[in-house]
């Protein structure tokens, strides 16, 4: 260690002894000095020898500056309150009237959620203990637009307790019915009667919390509508071995219920040219007249007008409701029927409700009459005076 402090040493001499040299000269020279350089005195400057402090001392890392920021108080408005939710601070606002209106608007779009239109609100209220106190700084202060969309997303942060009720109608559809009857041939179906869904409206009270549904209760129920069951005729009648159409007295089906006030007469002057039943290989459910196109087409008896218009395979139809559940149809086929009729007009038996249309290329046009009671074909020729 002192070997080497010496070296030191003799090298920091040597370099001030040149360092001195180098100043003194130019000085000597431009004073046009008269000595010789050897008559000027040098003066050599020998260094201190370092100490082990002073070694220790240079080593030392100088610190470097910490720069301490304290964090500014968060400044409120002067009216600014703490919303407090089951006595917990929740955010603050600018004041108790920001804190009223942002509660309200919570409120109101909390109860109107998810409304059905077959729904309506029963109740909406808060379901927390709700406070606000003078903000004291422990609480993040937001602005309303910030405030309403955190409540938006998040429904636990303020849960709202609501009832709705709906209603609903609950349709039940009765079991089809079905019955063999004589008076239609085997194979035919009518139906009698069209089946009706029964309706029942169910009052419904569902608790929500939070958004969430937690329960549901049936509190009543209001049958609007019975239900009817379809009921449909089903054929069984089969043409006799030994039927002769040749015989008048062999008249198809079976007769009705006998009409107590009424008297039907025939609806037109002409001649049968097919009679109810299956005689002709096909079922016809009422009675075929032919006669010259003009000739006047009557009610049976008196009545209302029930229908004017076209059904399937029967072409342009007039039907009559009379008493007693009895409804004469007249059927033209396709010709045009030129008539004044309209509907629920009274006709009296007799009175004329149209004239026979012209068949092209035929002579003769044809008239369909079929007498029904309570929906059900029967035989009109039980039903008329002989001719």
């Amino acid at each position: 260690m002192k070997e080497t402090t010496k070296r030191v040493i003799l090298i920091l001499s040597f370099a001030l002894i040149l360092a001195a040299l180098a100043v003194m000269l130019p000085l000597l020279f431009r004073k046009g000095m008269t000595k010789p350089v050897s008559d000027v005195p040098l003066t050599v400057i020998t260094p201190e020898p370092k100490t082990e402090e002073d070694d220790v001392v240079m080593r030392t890392p100088v610190p470097t500056p910490v720069h301490i920021v304290a964090t500014p108080t968060p400044v409120y408005p002067e009216k600014a309150v703490t919303i407090l939710v089951n006595g917990a601070p929740l955010f603050a606002v600018a004041g108790r009237e920001v804190a009223d209106q942002l509660v309200r608007i919570y409120l109101d779009e909390c109860a109107r959620e998810n409304l059905s239109d077959n729904a309506v609100l029963l109740t909406a209220s808060i379901d927390a203990e709700l406070s606000t106190v003078p903000a004291d700084g422990s609480a993040e202060y937001v602005e309303f637009d910030v405030a309403i969309n955190r409540l938006r997303k998040n429904r636990l942060l303020i849960p709202v307790r609501r009832t709705v009720a709906r209603v609903d109608a609950v349709v039940e559809t009765p079991a089809p019915q079905t019955e063999r009857t004589a008076l239609l041939p085997e194979g035919a179906r009518m139906f009698r009667r069209f089946g009706v869904a029964s309706r029942t409206l169910v009052y419904i009270e569902t608790l929500y919390k939070g958004g969430l549904a937690v329960s549901e209760t049936e509190t009543l129920r209001t049958p609007v509508q019975t239900g009817i069951a379809q009921y449909t005729l089903v054929g069984a009648y089969r043409l006799p071995d030994k039927f002769d159409p040749s015989d008048p007295a062999s008249e198809e089906g079976e007769a009705g219920p006998a009409p107590a006030s009424l008297s039907f007469a025939a609806p037109i002057r002409g001649r049968i040219t097919r009679k109810f039943g299956l005689a002709t290989g096909s079922m016809c459910y009422g009675v075929d007249y032919a006669a010259a196109p003009g000739t006047r087409v009557v009610a049976p008896e008196a009545g209302t007008i029930i229908f004017l218009g076209k059904r399937p395979g029967l072409g342009f139809v007039i039907e009559i409701r009379h008493d007693e559940g009895f409804v004469s149809r007249l059927s033209f086929g396709e010709n045009a029927v030129p008539t004044d009729l309209v509907l629920e007009k009274h006709v009296k038996k007799g009175e004329a409700v149209a004239v026979l249309p012209e068949t092209e290329g035929a002579k003769e046009s044809i008239l369909h009459y079929e007498l029904l009671i309570d929906g059900i074909p029967y035989n009109p020729l039980f039903y008329l005076p002989a001719a």
